[in-house]
């Protein structure tokens, strides 16, 4: 009978420890992934349309513009990150540089890497890697993100789901956006 009661006492402390240790990598996990987020709402022509060209051709390089973001909470946000959540095959997407419209002087809605009618976006600094920070009902000001694609292949499906990746405070957030980008073949 004692060593019986040995084991249960290990045994009630060694569950005790397992339990401790589950419910402690269970808790940071979740907190550091992203909830879905609500506290930004997209402007300007990509959250409402679609951008995009007719004659897109295999090898060519094209940027679209993100939508600009207003933060509609009572908190600042910190724009951490973007993503497209659908790319079609044909498509790679090769980053998301960030732009400030004092250095691109407009909000430049799309662009044909090495058109002669094109601005040359590879001499335009590229701020991504750093946050927007947007204060409370305030907008993303002069910075926008693009989404620079290259045409490796067919493409028969529009790309979309701007995804944006943002803190408030300690907390990560995503939120989906709409955008909608055309690269259409003939």
């Amino acid at each position: 009978m004692a060593s019986q009661a040995r084991f249960t006492r290990f045994s009630r402390s060694m569950l005790v420890g397992v339990i401790t240790t589950m419910l402690g990598s269970c808790a940071s996990p979740a907190s550091s992934s992203p909830v879905a987020g609500h506290a930004l709402a997209a402007a300007g022509p990509p959250s409402v349309g679609i951008l995009g060209v007719p004659n897109a051709k295999i090898g060519s390089v094209w940027r679209f513009a993100f939508p600009l973001f207003v933060n509609n909470s009572k908190m600042t946000v910190r724009i951490t990150s973007v993503r497209l959540d659908n790319v079609t095959s044909g498509a790679r997407v090769e980053g998301y540089p960030l732009y400030s419209m004092k250095d691109t002087k407009t909000y430049i809605l799309d662009n044909l890497e090495g058109d002669k009618g094109s601005k040359d976006m590879t001499k335009i600094p590229d701020h991504s890697g750093k946050p927007i920070v947007i204060r409370s009902h305030q907008d993303s000001g002069d910075y926008y993100f693009m989404v620079k694609i290259k045409i490796i292949g067919r493409i028969k499906k529009h790309l979309s789901g701007c995804r944006v990746n943002y803190t408030q405070g300690n907390r990560k957030y995503s939120q989906k956006v709409h955008c909608e980008y055309a690269l259409d073949m003939k």
